[in-house]
């Protein structure tokens, strides 16, 4: 028996660029494709199948179609939804139409879970001697109590338990979780992972494994430099568990990544810099990286020229990051505070911000750290708007 996990594909306009979203839809066709070359039983995604949780019709074309060329051949697709599939404080998602429609499985339709006073009660599918179930994701921090509660009807007749979701472990790092790795349910042998975009390997608990498969096309610059991988897992598996795991690569555009150091340099010798590193092509993406401290002011510099230029050579899409770089008007800013919070305010006070903006600043940030429900930030958020709207002639 053979499966695919695949996650974060985010078919939509990931970018202002028509290019690259067809890039997008192209490595979801590989995926597809690869799925009837090997003649697999099962397809697994673990969230993220859109970039929005309102898609275009192109997208919702594209999707149906490829999904429809999975069901002729008699593979089925277990899904749950991703933190981009669910609309901001919508319950249901865009899979759930693609569920009805028989083209997938949406294992958080209302048929498999519910909220009990015992807990959360969870039941899944068992399909060619799999048993597979799972959790969705969510736009703000999932509380891991929701994880802690979960009762789990688990066929333990199955020759393979897969736990589908779609969150950021704490193994991967504190400061990018949004649940704790101990919070997922124990006997499964295969944790099929989602919406962390790199791909991670082998991370074992309890009796089974940890994959993520990362996204299938780069999502940003950042990305593109630090995640040079994309691809899915192959798994094999039999009477007796798991027999093989293979990650495959799917093919991506050809890219060039340029770093320019700006120290003592001109805005003009930067434009010419950029532009001598580079040559024609048919189609790359390109990333361009300056940093340090430029002789002038960083309004002098030319994006446009170079994205021209850029285009001109060939490239199909140009990244132009500048978050390093900077001039002689950005000082150091002196601060005389040492609570946190008067810190914070009085930084942005020295770079032109006032009180009201301050203040949204802050209670967005308040209100991610303590994990706020959308709509307790929504009516926040409506509180200092309509506080600076009365302020105004």
């Amino acid at each position: 028996m053979k499966f695919i996990h695949v996650g974060d594909t985010h078919i939509g306009n990931v970018y202002k660029n028509d290019i690259r979203n067809e890039d997008v839809k192209n490595a979801f066709k590989q995926v597809v494709d690869s799925a009837l070359k090997y003649n697999v039983d099962f397809v697994v995604h673990s969230g993220d199948l859109f970039n929005e949780g309102n898609p275009d019709l192109g997208a919702l074309l594209f999707v149906t179609d490829q999904l429809n060329r999975l069901k002729e051949s008699g593979i089925k697709v277990f899904i749950v939804p991703g933190s981009h599939d669910v609309g901001m404080g919508d319950e249901d998602s865009i899979v759930e139409l693609f569920d009805r429609n028989g083209l997938l499985i949406n294992l958080n339709s209302k048929r498999y879970i519910s909220n009990e006073e015992s807990g959360f009660h969870l039941e899944g599918e068992t399909y060619r001697n799999a048993f597979l179930c799972g959790i969705r994701g969510k736009r703000s921090k999932v509380e891991n109590e929701i994880f802690k509660r979960l009762k789990i009807k688990i066929d333990a007749k199955a020759w393979i338990r897969i736990f589908i979701f779609h969150h950021t472990i704490s193994s991967l790092g504190e400061q990018f979780k949004d649940l704790d790795t101990e919070s997922l349910p124990k006997g499964f042998e295969y944790y099929a992972a989602g919406h962390w975009h790199g791909h991670k390997d082998n991370i074992s608990y309890d009796e089974g494994i940890i994959q993520y498969p990362g996204s299938t096309e780069y999502c940003d610059e950042k990305e593109m430099v630090d995640n040079p991988n994309r691809g899915y897992y192959l798994i094999e598996y039999g009477e007796q568990g798991i027999e093989k795991i293979e990650y495959c690569l799917l093919k991506t555009r050809e890219k060039t990544i340029v770093r320019i150091n700006a120290d003592k340099k001109s805005a003009g010798e930067i434009e010419s810099e950029v532009i001598s590193a580079l040559s024609k092509n048919q189609g790359k993406t390109l990333v361009i990286k300056i940093s340090g401290k430029l002789s002038g002011k960083r309004g002098d510099l030319d994006l446009g020229r170079i994205k021209k230029e850029t285009a001109e050579l060939g490239y199909s899409y140009t990244s132009i990051n500048t978050a390093k770089l900077v001039d002689d008007d950005d000082n150091v800013v002196e601060i005389k505070e040492s609570d946190l919070n008067n810190i914070e305010s009085e930084f942005l006070k020295s770079r032109g911000y006032n009180d009201d903006a301050i203040a949204l600043a802050k209670m967005l940030i308040e209100a991610t750290a303590s994990k706020s429900s959308s709509e307790s930030i929504k009516v926040r958020a409506e509180e200092i708007f309509d506080k600076y709207d009365n302020k105004r002639p």
